[in-house]
């Protein structure tokens, strides 16, 4: 199925509880619409293949870039937007878990997403990137302003927290591995 950006816009508006975080559209294009509140930005992306579209969500701080996932911040280079990969490790996070913990359960389904997929409403919803959208309005439901908080430049000592347990997360499954992805997978800003 071929997605359009207001398709997507009209889907996110119906399935996420934009105006209660105070979010408001800063950026579209055929492919893209960026939501900013006063804590974070929210990017909607359409990604294209050749027989299908993909909807991806990214959770960016406000200094992230409309249309770079790497930018420099404080002189290194470093991830701007947060995708759904990141997502589970910053619940984890926010729900007190230790690096280690998450790294030894990192193949086992986030009880989260699991029930979430599982249950009879989710089930109900036909339509993929619906379905995908209302995972994240539970998320926000079920974590509030915390979740919001954690990308929120106001709030240095939590972003600091948050980087020290992916730096530990990343160096625990790149144990006895090299790796080539530049910059490092934990250098988030």
């Amino acid at each position: 199925m071929r997605l359009d950006i207001d398709t997507i816009t009209n889907l996110v508006s119906s399935s996420l509880p934009l105006s209660d975080w105070g979010f408001t559209e800063s950026v579209k294009t055929d492919l893209i619409v960026i939501y900013n509140s006063q804590w974070c930005r929210i990017k909607f992306l359409i990604d294209r293949d050749m027989t299908k579209d993909y909807l991806h969500v990214y959770y960016g701080r406000l200094h992230a870039l409309d249309n770079e996932q790497v930018m420099k911040w404080n002189g290194e280079s470093c991830y701007c937007w947060h995708h759904h990969l990141d997502l589970r490790l910053a619940l984890e996070f926010l729900d007190g878990t230790s690096p280690q913990i998450v790294y030894k359960w990192r193949r086992t389904p986030l009880p989260l997403f699991e029930d979430y997929f599982n249950s009879e409403f989710a089930k109900s919803i036909d339509n993929n990137e619906e379905r995908y959208l209302k995972l994240h309005s539970l998320i926000w439901g079920r974590y509030g302003l915390r979740f919001f908080e954690l990308f929120d430049l106001r709030r240095p000592d939590l972003w600091e927290q948050y980087l020290g347990f992916l730096e530990e997360y990343y160096r625990l499954k790149n144990l006895g591995f090299k790796s080539d992805i530049d910059p490092p997978q934990h250098q988030k800003c």
